[in-house]
C-alpha cells in the first residue's frame, strides 16, 4: 500500500528576505506619497512605481490600499519603543513613587514628541476613515489602545485610587489627543516645547491628587 507523503512548505531565506524587502519599500513610498499627496489621491500604481515594483505585488502584500494605509500607521505609529508604556522598563520604574510630578513631565515629553512624528499621517488616516471601513475600525482601535494606555498611567504611574481612576483616565486620553496637538501647534501656531508646558499643567489639573 502506497503512503500519501505530505510535501513541507519549501522556506528559502533568500525568497523572504526579497520579500522583506519589496514590503519595506512598499510601505516607505506608500507612506510618502499618503503624506505628499493624501489618501484617496494616491494610486496603488503611483505607489508600486515609487517602490520598483508591480501593483500586484502590493495587493499580494497588504491586500488592499486601506490595508496598506493602516499597516503604514501601525509600522510608523504604533510600533515605537516609547508606547505601550505598561510594557516599558522605563515607565515601570515610575510606578509606585510617591510624587508623580516626574511622570507627568516624562509623559507630556513622550506625548509631544509622539504627535511631532506622527499626526500628519493620524491626519491621513482620519480623513480616510470617513469613507473607508477598514480604516475606520483601525483608528477606532488605536483610540481604544491609547485608553488603555492611559489607564494603566493613571493607575501605576500616577498614583491615582481606583475610585478616581476612571474619570482621570478619560481626561487624560482626552487630553493627549493629536487634535489638540494639532489645534495649538500646527494651527494656532504654537512651539512644540509650549505644547508640552501647557499639556503637563493641564494633566496636573486633572489629576485627584497631582
Amino acid at each position: 500500500m502506497s503512503r500519501t507523503v505530505k510535501k513541507r512548505p519549501y522556506a528559502s531565506p533568500t525568497r523572504e528576505a526579497k520579500a522583506a524587502a519589496t514590503r519595506a519599500r512598499i510601505l516607505d513610498a506608500a507612506a510618502d506619497l499618503f503624506l505628499r499627496d493624501g489618501y484617496h489621491r494616491s494610486s496603488t500604481a503611483a505607489i508600486a512605481r515609487a517602490a520598483h515594483t508591480s501593483e500586484a505585488s502590493v495587493f499580494a502584500a497588504f491586500g488592499s490600499k486601506a490595508e496598506l494605509l493602516v499597516a503604514v500607521v501601525t509600522s510608523r505609529v504604533v510600533q515605537h519603543p516609547d508606547f505601550p508604556l505598561g510594557q516599558s522598563p522605563t515607565w515601570k520604574a515610575f510606578a509606585g513613587r510617591p510624587d508623580a510630578e516626574p511622570a507627568v513631565q516624562e509623559f507630556a515629553r513622550v506625548v509631544r514628541r509622539a504627535h511631532e512624528r506622527s499626526w500628519r499621517l493620524l491626519a491621513v488616516a482620519a480623513a480616510a476613515g470617513h469613507d473607508d471601513p477598514t480604516v475606520a475600525s483601525a483608528v477606532a482601535g488605536g483610540a481604544m489602545r491609547r485608553h488603555a494606555d492611559c489607564a494603566w498611567l493613571v493607575r501605576e504611574a500616577f498614583g491615582v485610587p481606583a475610585s478616581e481612576a476612571l474619570e482621570a483616565t478619560d481626561a487624560v486620553w482626552t487630553l493627549i489627543s493629536v487634535e489638540n496637538y494639532r489645534h495649538l501647534v500646527v494651527e494656532r501656531g504654537w512651539a512644540p516645547q509650549r505644547y508640552e508646558s501647557w499639556l503637563a499643567a493641564m494633566l496636573r489639573a486633572a489629576l485627584p491628587n497631582a
